[in-house]
C-alpha cells in the first residue's frame, strides 16, 4: 500500500505542479545567463519505469524560471483512457514543471538524474526556446506515443534537428553492436523476468529487425550518449553538442532481488506436470478431457489477444507476431469439443496438425524471424504432447470399438 501511494504522488506531481498556464511564456526573450540542458534519469525498480525517461530543461535566473519540458506525460481524465491506452491511440503530451519538483520526485525514487548542457549561443537557445513553446501551445503538445519511434527521448533528438536543420551530426557510429530493438531492451529486462516474458508474449517480428545507431536513441541512456557525440554547426564553425555530463543525483545502490520463480522454470515446472499427467493418462488408458479443455481454452485465449494486440490496436510493435504459431485463437473452439468422451474425426485431425505444428516450432526455434521467449518451449512441449496423446487414444478408443473380439471354441 505505501509503494503504491509512493507511485501516485510520483504521478500526482507531474500532473498537479505542471504549468496550466500559457501566457506566461508567451514571446519571453531569454536571457544571456539562459542554459538548455538534456536531462536523463535513470532506470527505476517498476517496469514501467525500466528504460528511463528524457526531458529538456530551461534555467533562466534572470527570467527567474527553472523549468522541465517533458514529453512523457498523459492525462488519466482523458475519455476511455484505458481503452485508448490499450489500443494505443493515446494522446501523450509535453507539459512543463517546476525542475525542483522534477528532480525530487526521481530522487524520491531513488533514480539518478543526469543533465547535459547544450552549446547553444543565445539565438539558438532563443531558437530551440522558441520550438519548445510552440510545441506546448495547446494545439501542439499532444501527440500519439510509439515506444520504439516517438517517445519522449525520440521527440527531444527531433526537435534539435527540426530547430537546426542540417546542423546536428550525430557521431555514433560505434553505436553499430548488431542489435535488434528487441536486444537492446532486453539489456534493462534482467531485474524483470515476469516483464521480459510479457514484452516477448506481446510484441511481434518488427522489433527483431537490427537497429540502426540512430534508433537506438529511443533509449534515453543512448539519447545522452548520442548527444555526448554530436557536434552543432553554424557559419562554418562545428562544436560539440553539449559540455560534460554533469550528475545532479546519484542513486543509492540496492542490491537486487532475484525472483526464484521466473517464468522458465514456472513453465518447465508446469511441462513436468503434464508430463507426469500424460504418464498416467497412458497407464490408466484415459484422456484427462477437464485438463486439456481448460488448458487449450486458455491457450486459445492467448492467442484471441496477440490477434487482437496485431489487428485492433494501432501498436506497430505488436504486428506479425510467431508466438501465434503455439497460441492458435482456434483453440477456444477446440476446448469445448476436448471435453466430450468421444472425439470427432475433425477434432483427431486438428490435434494432429496442432501436434506437427507444434514440432515444426520447436525444430526450428532459434531460425525463426522472431526471437521467441525461452518459457514458451515447455508451453510448446505440453501443447504438442496432450495433442500427440489425444491423437493416439482416440485411434486407440477406435481399434477397441471395431476390433471383433475372436472367442475361443471349447
Amino acid at each position: 500500500m505505501k509503494k503504491y501511494i509512493k507511485q501516485l504522488g510520483l504521478v500526482l506531481a507531474f500532473c498537479l505542479l505542471s504549468f496550466q498556464g500559457w501566457a506566461q511564456f508567451e514571446d519571453i526573450q531569454l536571457s544571456p545567463q539562459a542554459k538548455i540542458s538534456l536531462i536523463t534519469c535513470s532506470s527505476g525498480p517498476e517496469l514501467y519505469a525500466i528504460f528511463g525517461h528524457s526531458a529538456v530543461r530551461v534555467n533562466d535566473p534572470v527570467n527567474g524560471f527553472d523549468i522541465v519540458f517533458n514529453y512523457g506525460t498523459f492525462d488519466f481524465n482523458e475519455p476511455n483512457f484505458y481503452l485508448k491506452f490499450a489500443r494505443g491511440k493515446l494522446n501523450y503530451k509535453l507539459s512543463i514543471a517546476y525542475f525542483r519538483d522534477f528532480v525530487y520526485s526521481y530522487t524520491m525514487d531513488n533514480r539518478s538524474v543526469y543533465e547535459q548542457e547544450m552549446n547553444f549561443t543565445e539565438e539558438q537557445k532563443q531558437q530551440y526556446w522558441s520550438f519548445l513553446t510552440n510545441n506546448y501551445l495547446p494545439a501542439n503538445r499532444f501527440y500519439l506515443y510509439d515506444f520504439f519511434f516517438d517517445n519522449c527521448a525520440t521527440r527531444i533528438r527531433d526537435g534539435v534537428e527540426a530547430t537546426f536543420p542540417n546542423q546536428i551530426r550525430f557521431n555514433i557510429s560505434h553505436f553499430d553492436e548488431d542489435m535488434s530493438f528487441r536486444n537492446l531492451i532486453d539489456l534493462y529486462l534482467t531485474p524483470q523476468p515476469w516483464g521480459d516474458f510479457g514484452i516477448d508474449f506481446s510484441l511481434g517480428a518488427r522489433i527483431d529487425r537490427e537497429a540502426t545507431p540512430y534508433e537506438y536513441m529511443f533509449l534515453p541512456d543512448y539519447l545522452a550518449k548520442g548527444f555526448a557525440n554530436a557536434t552543432i554547426t553554424e557559419n562554418g564553425q562545428t562544436k560539440p553538442l553539449v559540455g560534460e555530463m554533469q550528475v545532479l543525483f546519484e542513486r543509492e545502490l540496492i542490491p537486487i532481488s532475484r525472483d526464484i520463480f521466473t517464468p522458465t522454470l514456472v513453465f518447465w515446472l508446469f511441462f513436468a506436470v503434464v508430463l507426469a499427467l500424460t504418464v498416467v493418462d497412458w497407464m490408466k488408458r484415459r484422456r484427462s478431457r477437464v485438463f486439456d479443455m481448460v488448458f487449450f481454452f486458455m491457450i486459445g485465449l492467448m492467442g484471441i489477444v496477440l490477434l487482437l494486440l496485431w489487428f485492433a490496436t494501432d501498436h506497430q510493435a505488436t504486428a506479425y507476431n510467431f508466438n501465434l504459431l503455439w497460441a492458435i485463437p482456434a483453440h477456444v473452439v477446440v476446448a469445448f469439443f476436448l471435453g466430450r468422451n468421444k472425439l470427432q474425426d475433425w477434432v483427431s485431425k486438428y490435434m494432429l496438425v496442432t501436434a506437427i505444428v507444434a514440432g515444426v516450432l520447436l525444430l526450428f526455434w532459434p531460425w525463426w524471424p522472431q526471437m521467441l521467449h525461452t518459457a514458451f518451449i515447455p508451453v510448446t512441449l505440453a501443447l504438442g504432447l496432450r495433442a500427440a496423446y489425444t491423437v493416439w487414444f482416440s485411434k486407440k478408443i477406435k481399434t477397441e470399438i471395431f476390433t471383433p473380439k475372436v472367442e475361443k471354441a471349447i
